[in-house]
């Protein structure tokens, strides 16, 4: 079992507040939500769980241990950022084979046996065993977006971080992503996300997350958090939220 706890993470620019006494936790098999206007805090704090910005004040641990505390804990991170369109002119193997690099000595550059299996793995868990030799511009967007997921599943770590990973796909390679990210979850990973679609988010994740001006709204297991006085905090509509068979969805 792993567990990410922020605990009271406060993010300063120039001045300014992004993060402000932001706690919250997420252990291993559950898919965390992070959800708020632009501007709210989301990309920030995602970053600072990603061990990328270290905050102003507070912390990041795994298991209880501070992230400077922990070994090898570039290893057992991964973020995909909202920019997937660096390093496209490469093959998807080649990209792929980018997530090893962090288990790799400092002076060695040839995968061992172990890292080619984490990489045939990864394609094959994203359904790219036919694509491997094509290059990533010459993809879809959502063929695109599950070669940078390949990518992050190749590192092997035991947390996942996605900012907005259904961007700019159409509906089938939303779920299809989407659906792929839940597997990861059911398999044991910490799954993190920031997602705009409210009807996903209640879908596909387990706990929820709202920002707003850098603040919590709420945070905790989505059916307790996903009612409308905390989205209409969070977001400033009427949002009712009703249940419909086994989930709860959200109408404006």
């Amino acid at each position: 079992m792993t567990q990410l706890d922020a605990c009271n993470l406060n993010f300063l620019v120039e001045g300014s507040s992004i993060l402000e006494n932001v706690s919250l936790s997420v252990s291993s098999g559950e898919w965390l939500g992070i959800a708020g206007l632009n501007g709210s805090g989301k990309s920030t704090l995602l970053k600072c769980m990603a061990g990328l910005l270290i905050p102003s004040s507070g912390q990041m641990s795994m298991d209880g241990q501070p992230y400077s505390q922990v070994d090898h804990i570039h290893r057992k991170l991964s973020i995909m950022s909202q920019r997937t369109d660096v390093l496209t002119a490469m093959s998807v193997l080649d990209l792929v084979r980018l997530g090893r690099y962090p288990h790799l000595p400092s002076w060695s550059f040839s995968l061992s046996t172990i890292d080619h299996e984490r990489v045939e793995y990864a394609l094959d868990f994203t359904g790219l065993n036919d694509f491997r030799h094509r290059q990533v511009n010459t993809l879809s967007g959502g063929e695109r977006q599950r070669a940078f997921l390949a990518l992050s599943l190749a590192q092997d770590g035991s947390v996942l971080l996605f900012d907005e990973p259904t961007n700019h796909l159409d509906l089938v390679a939303q779920i299809q992503i989407l659906s792929l990210l839940r597997r990861l979850a059911d398999q044991g990973k910490i799954v993190v996300s920031v997602l705009h679609d409210l009807n996903q988010l209640s879908k596909y994740c387990s706990r929820l997350a709202l920002l707003r001006d850098g603040g919590l709204v709420a945070e905790g297991a989505m059916d307790h958090v996903f009612t409308s006085p905390n989205l209409k905090l969070t977001f400033g509509l009427d949002i009712d939220v009703v249940q419909s068979h086994d989930r709860l969805c959200a109408i404006i």
